[in-house]
């Protein structure tokens, strides 16, 4: 009898989770609107912002130019091709002549198969270099054109733009449908460079009118973070709930990408507000940020994004040392350091791109324990779906998402301040089930305390629960597998699908 009722609730989970996977199966391709995009599920967004491929790499780097350095790394989108060498900018429009490739930038980008947005200036006339007219020509005679995927009208916009940008990427939208237009934004949830307040309906408006919404902030180097606990600062979970509030304020299905720190400087950031900066002790005074995130840090906060609903990882490489400093470039003086952050990239996105089914499909259940913008703001339970997550320490909040793919349950959780705590997990439907540890960034960072294979059997509320954050692993991120499935590769993922 015991082994029937077992076998009923493993029967009534898996109609649940087919019924869930069926309802939703609409969701997993969210860039299904533009069919100039890559489609493949096994492709997820790893962007680098603003490069230009003839920038030396140095002497000693471990690539010898940025495109074989994206290939490397696993960068797959290249958001612009920098070519006034202007670095943060974005510098000027490139190609300067309608249609053509002025410098080889275009091909050495794509014959590596990596994927362009280009910089526009938002006309469609055959007389303009930067149209969407002109770089389609352009892409079109290097027989490439499958490697443009979106155009970029610029980076953080003016509070005039603001109020206009629905109406001017409409009309820019007209001229070509099958690829999405971009317009990174400041982080104005978190009142960061903020032309209105948080609250108004013109910073709503703007996220909604742009194809994919982005932002930039990097919590860990900003020095206007405000006064928050710790030396140096307790500062990552800005990023997460900037992501989820975000998410909540877009367009329903409206893919969301995010800037994270990268393990640069973020080209002197950290050195602002008054700073001053000690690299030996990773701190900057009086404002208390880091001068570089860690390699830990870096991963977990590109996970925070991913938990809170990001569906694409953008990265701002320039540090004071380099322009190109993330891919390893030594022209800086700094090749140790920036041969570690090379690395930590590489090992990041091929994980990724190992979890890039998982990511790209339906949402079961997301929430967060953030509430706001105030380091308190927090509670100690959240719920959404078919998720309900709550934490052992009530100073430790924490933040999951439960994706389904392939017959299985997939979990992604981490918590969102510093400190350890105990997470339970409640799944309805699952109970009786066991949950598989898959991912661990111990198994990276701390190989002694990785929890990679620990099992977990949901008890009869569907409840579960495992420590976060143990020996100074602070927002340290875990996924797990529950009822059943294939585990996602364990080799080097493709760069483009």
């Amino acid at each position: 009898m015991c082994d029937i009722r077992g076998k009923m609730k493993r029967l009534i989970a898996t109609i649940v989770l087919l019924l869930l996977s069926t309802s939703l199966s609409a969701q997993s391709n969210i860039y299904s609107s533009w069919t100039n995009f890559p489609q493949s599920p096994n492709f997820f967004p790893l962007v680098l912002w603003a490069q230009n491929p003839s920038w030396a790499m140095g002497s000693g780097s471990p690539y010898s130019s940025i495109p074989l350095a994206m290939v490397g790394t696993k960068m797959n989108i290249l958001l612009t091709i920098d070519y006034s060498g202007a670095g943060a900018g974005g510098g000027s429009l490139y190609p300067v002549t309608c249609g053509a490739d002025t410098n080889g930038y275009i091909n050495s980008v794509v014959s590596h198969g990596i994927y362009l947005v280009a910089n526009t200036d938002g006309t469609n006339s055959s007389s303009n270099p930067g149209s969407i007219y002109c770089l389609k020509q352009s892409l079109a005679n290097l027989s490439a054109s499958q490697y443009l995927v979106g155009y970029n009208m610029g980076d953080e916009p003016t509070c005039t733009v603001m109020g206009t940008l629905p109406a001017t990427v409409s009309t820019v939208q007209s001229y070509d449908t099958t690829r999405p237009i971009f317009w990174n934004f400041t982080d104005w949830v978190f009142s960061h460079g903020s032309c209105y307040p948080p609250s108004s309906p013109v910073n709503a408006s703007a996220l909604k009118g742009i194809s994919i919404g982005s932002f930039d902030v990097y919590p860990l180097t900003g020095a206007w973070n405000g006064s928050l606990p710790g030396t140096p600062q307790d500062s990552m979970w800005i990023q997460g709930w900037s992501v989820a509030q975000f998410v909540a304020l877009g367009r329903s299905r409206q893919p969301m990408w995010t800037f994270v720190d990268t393990g640069t400087n973020e080209l002197g950031y950290s050195s602002q507000n008054g700073n001053t900066c000690n690299a030996s002790t990773n701190l900057c005074t009086p404002n208390n940020n880091e001068y570089r995130a860690t390699a830990e840090q870096v991963n977990a906060e590109v996970w925070m994004g991913l938990i809170n609903g990001a569906m694409g990882v953008e990265y701002f490489c320039d540090d004071s040392d380099a322009y190109n400093f993330c891919l390893g470039s030594t022209t800086g003086g700094e090749a140790a350091v920036a041969a570690a952050i090379a690395s930590n990239l590489t090992y990041i996105d091929t994980t990724i791109l190992n979890y890039a089914p998982q990511l790209n499909s339906p949402v079961l259940g997301a929430c967060t324990m953030n509430t706001g913008t105030s380091y308190s703001n927090y509670t100690t339970s959240c719920s959404n779906g078919m998720l309900t997550m709550s934490t052992g320490t009530s100073t430790v909040p924490g933040s999951a998402i439960v994706k389904t793919y392939n017959g299985s349950l997939y979990l992604f959780a981490d918590t969102d301040r510093n400190g350890s705590a105990t997470m339970t997990f409640t799944l309805s439907g699952y109970a009786g089930q066991k949950a598989t540890v898959i991912y661990d960034s111990n198994a990276q960072y701390d190989p002694a305390h990785s929890s990679v294979g620990a099992t977990f059997t949901l008890n009869s509320s569907g409840q579960f629960s495992d420590s976060f954050g143990a020996n100074g692993h602070n927002y340290q991120p875990k996924v797990y597998r529950i009822a059943g499935g294939p585990a996602p590769p364990t080799g080097l993922a493709a760069t483009v699908q």
